[in-house]
């Protein structure tokens, strides 16, 4: 095990977060910082994302923070954001694939064209700016992605969000195979698997529904941001650096498996 001063052991590198404007998105971009990244928040919502870009640049340990704008259902803002990054900032070392688009309807009645819209924002740009982080990571010499999963697909979701669970089912899936396609170039690629989450505005809206959850976790509560942050640190960082393909649970232990 690597042991390192938080305070420094992302210094010199450049963390893009996707959906990083509020929830685990912010609380992760929050850790980096911390850490000493070059911190790349991205966002749909102009006000969300200025917001963050405004408090992680009053922290004096960050190594600076450069916001864009970025919708996941629009795939040449990829090319765009990745290209701008890499040009001004260095190739990125961090990448963490947080953002993800989930419509509820009843699962006999969900409407194709959403069916469609989830699946491409969640599964086919996930995939399609992984390969753009990895052609970055290759030219840094090595990197980290970090997919922040869910336990929709292990708990069959619900009756409304079958569309959301087999996105990250896939995005699961292709979590082990960049870990075994990335190796060779000292690429890592794990997920962080989570239940309901504390400050996210879906958990928030949900007070009852949260409190319901929290009564079947182990340890009594639901997840904080600060807990997947810590997580999604820890994985970046070089303490994890024989850790990859790896489905890290953060659920206290709601969901278990052998």
């Amino acid at each position: 095990m690597v042991e390192a001063n938080v305070g420094e052991e992302f210094a010199g590198r450049v963390a893009l977060v996707t959906g990083a404007g509020a929830g685990i998105g912010r609380g992760i971009c929050r850790r980096l910082a911390e850490g000493g990244a070059t911190v790349v928040p991205t966002d749909k919502h102009e006000g969300r994302l200025a917001e963050v870009v405004e408090e992680l640049s009053a922290k004096q340990s960050t190594g600076g923070v450069y916001g864009r704008l970025l919708d996941i259902e629009h795939r040449d803002q990829f090319d765009t954001v990745f290209a701008e990054v890499e040009q001004e900032l260095g190739p990125i070392q961090i990448y963490v694939w947080n953002a993800a688009l989930n419509i509820q309807q009843p699962i006999f009645d969900h409407d194709p064209e959403l069916f469609d819209r989830i699946l491409y924002a969640n599964v086919n740009n996930c995939w399609y700016s992984c390969v753009r982080a990895v052609e970055s990571m290759r030219r840094a010499g090595g990197g980290s992605i970090v997919m922040i999963g869910s336990i929709a697909p292990d708990l069959v979701a619900t009756v409304r969000e079958p569309p959301y669970a087999l996105s990250k089912a896939a995005v699961r899936a292709l979590t082990l195979g960049i870990a075994k396609a990335g190796g060779p170039f000292n690429i890592r690629c794990n997920e962080v698997v989570t239940g309901l989450v504390t400050g996210t505005r879906f958990t928030d809206s949900r007070p009852d529904r949260a409190a319901a959850m929290a009564a079947d976790v182990p340890l009594g509560r639901n997840a904080t941001v600060e807990d997947i942050a810590e997580a999604v640190a820890f994985l970046a960082s070089d303490r994890a650096g024989f850790v990859s393909g790896e489905v890290f649970n953060v659920t206290g232990g709601l969901f278990l498996r052998l």
